[in-house]
């Protein structure tokens, strides 16, 4: 598992099963907005309409930036549309931290702002997102940014593990996650909710990647 302290499992775990119940966890044949082709699909999107569930996610995210990342290592939150302004802004209305976020299509008529927010150039910068796959849209978004601030954090709330990390570390960027898809595999192989044969196809999709 990531650094998330022991006594949040139960959090997590329940998350991951509520999240199952709910299938927005799926086991099948997916094409993902890489492009990419994968057996399991996530959305965390659902559970901004559970505010119970939803708390215990930001719960999280807050807990985890408290201990592990400081509020005084940044100045702003930037978050990605759709699902990652859901958690983004509701982090930074918790822990009174100024938002901001990357605009999905730059505007061809009016200011055409790549963001919107008011911010502060040459500030340091946290960026949220729910999940991250390849980390390539992330970059593209980080980018957009990174001659105005300084970026040296990225917080997701699932890590699909399939490459993500090492990209954001060869440009210099620290992820780090709530939980891993591993983890979320384990959890509901633990509770007899996928098969071994699934088990055992999702663990191998992780390991060649």
């Amino acid at each position: 598992m990531p650094k998330e302290e022991i006594s949040n499992r139960p959090i997590l775990n329940d998350l991951i099963l509520f999240l199952h119940k709910k299938e927005s966890i799926k086991i099948g044949d997916f094409v993902l907005s890489s492009g990419k082709r994968s057996k399991f699909y996530l959305d965390l999107r659902i559970l901004q309409s559970y505010p119970i569930y939803f708390r215990m996610g930001i719960f999280l995210l807050k807990q985890y930036i408290i201990r592990n990342i400081g509020l005084d290592a940044f100045d702003y939150i930037c978050s990605i549309p759709t699902s990652g302004t859901v958690f983004g802004s509701a982090i930074s209305y918790d822990l009174f931290k100024p938002h901001i976020y990357i605009r999905k299509n730059i505007k061809n008529y009016g200011t055409q702002k790549i963001f919107e927010g008011d911010f502060v150039q040459n500030s340091r910068i946290l960026f949220i997102d729910d999940v991250i796959t390849t980390g390539n849209s992330l970059i593209s978004s980080i980018n957009l940014l990174k001659s105005k601030s300084v970026i040296n954090d990225v917080l997701v709330f699932v890590d699909r593990e399939q490459g993500a990390e090492e990209l954001m570390k060869a440009n210099g960027i620290n992820t780090h996650k709530i939980i891993s898809m591993s983890h979320i595999f384990e959890t509901l192989y633990s509770n007899n909710l996928i098969s071994d044969r699934d088990y055992l196809d999702l663990k191998n999709e992780l390991e060649k990647t």
